[in-house]
């Protein structure tokens, strides 16, 4: 297994690799085709995406599929967000993009202050020093009048929504898009992965139930399981090097010529999936 898992990862960390070149000169600095504030925000979101991808395959080439998971959940939202940021007028995606980068971290900031601002009452008078760090995320009421901008609670909050994962998604799968209808089925994973992160009762069952299996029916498990989360971030990748180019009108159809230069990999990730259902389910 051990050499199909490095296989595997290291043909999916160079697929997705090829993706990144390809969209490398939009993501440049001097790249004139998007408004600056955009291609730069945008691009942040991107590479946070890419790397964390990179960190996703590194625990899948050690057969670590459900610490993965997790990361892979990020990579979800990440992707839903940057599709989300992209789509639109030129002003309506400036205007994402402003939310994205400077409101919401700006309303996150008001929150933190209060939270540091409860722990610091806690901490003994001769101590404070050593907390100098967290006492600097205190915000004066004037910093936070300045943030709320006359905004009220439900105004924020109604902004915090839209920028919601099951709000994004749940506005494509109305939109109309057909190429965008299909990401509402992104929902089932996201919300699978939320009890490993949360180390809920299900998401510590889910684990334990895997290990109840023999050992053939673990190793088709853990396979296919492997294979769909590979095929997950190969896909993952391909959708932002669609969504970049289509914002910036630029082509895209060396998609299809990568999708068709790795057909071993994706042919034997969809191997591993019929495999387990051979084993589990004898079809």
């Amino acid at each position: 297994m051990d050499d199909k898992l490095k296989h595997w990862t290291a043909l999916a960390s160079h697929y997705i690799g090829e993706h990144f070149d390809h969209c490398k000169p939009l993501l440049d600095k001097d790249y004139q085709g998007m408004h600056p504030l955009v291609r730069f925000v945008s691009t942040q979101l991107y590479l946070s995406c890419h790397f964390s991808t990179e960190s996703s395959l590194l625990l899948l080439r050690q057969g670590q599929e459900w610490d993965s998971e997790i990361i892979n959940r990020s990579i979800i939202e990440g992707v839903v967000k940057y599709i989300f940021m992209l789509q639109g007028t030129e002003d309506e995606v400036l205007e994402k993009v402003n939310e994205y980068w400077e409101v919401l971290p700006s309303y996150s900031s008001v929150k933190r202050s209060d939270r540091v601002s409860s722990l610091l009452e806690t901490v003994n008078s001769d101590d404070l020093h050593n907390w100098k760090s967290l006492e600097d995320l205190k915000l004066t009421e004037s910093d936070i009048d300045s943030i709320r901008d006359g905004t009220n609670k439900q105004q924020r909050k109604l902004l915090e929504q839209k920028w919601s994962f099951s709000t994004i998604i749940q506005g494509f799968s109305k939109s109309g898009d057909k190429s965008l209808e299909p990401l509402v089925h992104l929902a089932y994973n996201f919300g699978m992965s939320s009890h490993l992160i949360h180390k809920d009762g299900d998401g510590v069952a889910m684990v334990w139930e895997r290990c109840t299996r023999d050992s053939v029916r673990q190793n088709a498990v853990k396979l296919s399981h492997i294979a769909r989360a590979i095929s997950d971030l190969c896909t993952f990748a391909e959708v932002r090097s669609i969504i970049l180019h289509q914002c910036c009108g630029e082509k895209y159809d060396f998609t299809d010529n990568l999708r068709e230069s790795y057909s071993s990999l994706f042919s034997e990730l969809k191997s591993a999936f019929e495999d387990f259902n051979k084993v589990e389910y004898g079809t």
